[in-house]
């Protein structure tokens, strides 16, 4: 082994090849093996062992002869967008999706529901699980193609126990919902936050896929983050890292869901910018989409108060920066995803309380996953693990 070498690393090597094998040809298909080898650098043996494996699983399939450079030609491999499905669930503050996805990270289809604070976990399990046999029912009829079900959550998740350890939202602690979702499915389970989720969207599909290590933060009804280091998640000494929207702000702030106050996702998220307005004198009803069209209308009202949210999180993120000395941040969720003006606020007020020597070394980007990255996130989960598996039997 090679000095400095940390214990598992070959094995995470050759599960990380095999992901990147794959979106390759997911992106560039049909596509040769020699082409692989030479956009990822790795060794035409092997590419030429990960896609023997990949086509045994029947996940790729060769296509058409490609042209010669003077010699046979080469055979061209695709995505079998149909050998497997996925079943994604999005568990956030406001909504549950569920979803189909195919090999080819594509949603099939969707079922979604609105949630509502403190809502029991029974009706939401009753709905999710209805919600997901409606699809099996619909678009899988053939259990075996199921790889399994990946689930993003609000809140602390323990993610190798499979438990939500608590939704502040709703006031869950310590559901298993992998053992219920095994038991009631027969097909693996995985379940993480939904900010991990999308940060492993991103890092596959998004603005991470060319860097090791990025800060990811999700922006909408709560906030969260996540931390990407050599294209893993730091998880922290209980699973617990990244609760970025719990960091203090206002000593003598305004109490959160979590029971503390002053805690930076109170000022700087969605709920934060129904409270300004409020404040500021609107007395309409206000969620995402209303936010997105009083900023379009020139509301003064509105606009104010989405400029003191992203003003929060402009400073909270200078303090990831002072702190971590990132040299990316990528940031999504709804208010990111719909609103220019929260955005560019947050740019500004990032800049003025980061050491300026250290903010001119990052860039702080919108996901490129967009709407879709916790759904594709979750999918990803149950990817991974195939990946796992996979690189157990793959020699390099």
């Amino acid at each position: 082994m090679k000095k400095n070498m940390i214990p598992g690393s070959f094995q995470l090597m050759k599960k990380i090849n095999t992901g990147l094998v794959l979106d390759t040809i997911r992106l560039y298909a049909p596509i040769s093996r020699v082409e692989i080898s030479k956009m990822l650098n790795l060794t035409p043996a092997t590419v030429t062992n990960i896609t023997a494996e990949l086509l045994k699983r029947n996940i790729i399939i060769e296509s058409d002869f490609g042209k010669s450079t003077g010699g046979r030609k080469p055979v061209l491999l695709k995505i079998n967008p149909d050998s497997y499905y996925v079943i994604a669930v999005h568990i956030g503050s406001t909504k549950l999706r569920v979803s189909v996805m195919n090999m080819e990270s594509e949603i099939i289809c969707s079922l979604t529901e609105k949630l509502y604070p403190n809502m029991e976990f029974e009706k939401v399990k009753d709905i999710m699980i209805d919600f997901i046999n409606q699809l099996i029912k619909e678009y899988l009829p053939e259990k075996n193609k199921i790889l399994g079900i990946g689930v993003a959550a609000h809140g602390l998740v323990d993610f190798n126990n499979g438990t939500i350890t608590f939704a502040p939202n709703f006031g869950w602690k310590n559901i298993n919902l992998r053992e219920i979702l095994e038991r009631e499915f027969d097909v693996p389970a995985f379940v993480d936050r939904d900010v991990r989720a999308m940060a492993m969207a991103e890092s596959w599909y998004g603005e991470g896929r060319e860097v090791e290590d990025f800060i990811c933060i999700k922006v909408g009804y709560g906030i969260g983050a996540a931390f990407i280091k050599d294209k893993q998640q730091l998880r922290g000494a209980s699973d617990g890292l990244g609760e970025f929207g719990h960091m203090k702000v206002e000593i003598n702030g305004t109490k959160c869901i979590c029971g503390n106050y002053g805690c930076l996702e109170n000022y700087a998220s969605e709920r934060a910018i129904v409270r300004y307005a409020m404040e500021n004198g609107y007395r309409d009803e206000l969620d995402i989409e209303k936010i997105h069209e009083e900023v379009n209308k020139g509301n003064q009202k509105i606009i104010d108060a989405v400029k003191k949210a992203g003003f929060y999180l402009g400073l909270g993120i200078s303090n990831l920066i002072n702190i971590f000395n990132p040299r990316l941040i990528v940031i999504g969720g709804d208010l990111i995803d719909i609103n220019d003006l929260f955005f560019d606020e947050l740019l500004l007020s990032a800049k003025n309380y980061s050491l300026q020597e250290l903010f001119q070394n990052v860039n702080i980007k919108r996901t490129q996953t967009g709407k879709d990255a916790i759904t594709k996130g979750a999918a990803l989960l149950v990817l991974d693990n195939l990946f796992d598996s996979i690189q157990k039997e793959v020699i390099s």
